[in-house]
């Protein structure tokens, strides 16, 4: 965990790149922050993120097919109500990918329902950009929303339902740490069928943060 908190670093930003700024003191809310790693950095996702290529990803069923926003078609006013459960938030979080190379906004993560009793909360996660799957992309995005979730928020166990076809997303999880908790027999349609939902969990001394690799 010691190493992986030298790799992230929380850092002020509004809009511009801060990737080059020195170690800051950490505080529990994530609002106006950046978590950076070695190719990419997480930021609060806003309005202005929600461009034409954005849409066109939630509109895409190739890769919304095991998500709830493929379930029906996006509009830019659909996904502006989306985020208005974000604004303000101290429970919910959704964070825009971006690749620290191109600059470019290729996918989002999520913390969701986070419980201040119980110390848990939930997580997903969506790349729009099809030429980046496979590249090990979620486990960088996942393995910085991790270490922040349990370093820095105090949280003590994260969860993530999955769609059984979902091979990638449930590589990524288990190699993060993740152990599958129970099996949702039948409990999503994708395309024409009803198919099995994994449910896995990670407690936070579990967790296997990335660790220089993919």
């Amino acid at each position: 965990m010691a190493r992986q908190a030298r790799r992230v670093s929380l850092v002020q930003g509004r809009g511009k790149d801060a990737t080059g700024v020195g170690e800051l003191r950490v505080r529990r809310r994530l609002r106006g922050r950046l978590l950076v790693g070695s190719r990419l950095c997480l930021r609060p996702l806003t309005e202005a993120d929600v461009t034409k290529e954005y849409l066109g990803w939630l509109n895409d069923s190739e890769v919304t097919r095991f998500l709830e926003v493929g379930r029906q078609r996006s509009t830019h006013q659909t996904v502006r109500r989306y985020l208005t459960r974000f604004h303000g938030s101290r429970t919910d979080f959704i964070f825009a990918m971006i690749d620290r190379k191109t600059g470019r906004h290729i996918g989002n993560v999520t913390v969701n329902r986070i419980h201040r009793v119980d110390c848990t909360a939930d997580t997903g996660l969506m790349i729009g950009r099809k030429d980046l799957w496979g590249k090990g992309y979620a486990y960088e995005a996942w393995s910085l929303v991790l270490a922040h979730a349990f370093r820095d928020l105090g949280l003590r166990k994260v969860v993530a339902t999955v769609v059984v076809d979902n091979v990638r997303s449930l590589r990524a999880l288990k190699k993060l740490g993740f152990h599958v908790e129970g099996v949702l027999r039948q409990e999503r349609f994708v395309n024409g069928t009803y198919k099995d939902v994994v449910r896995l969990g990670l407690f936070s001394h579990e967790f296997e943060p990335l660790r220089g690799g993919r």
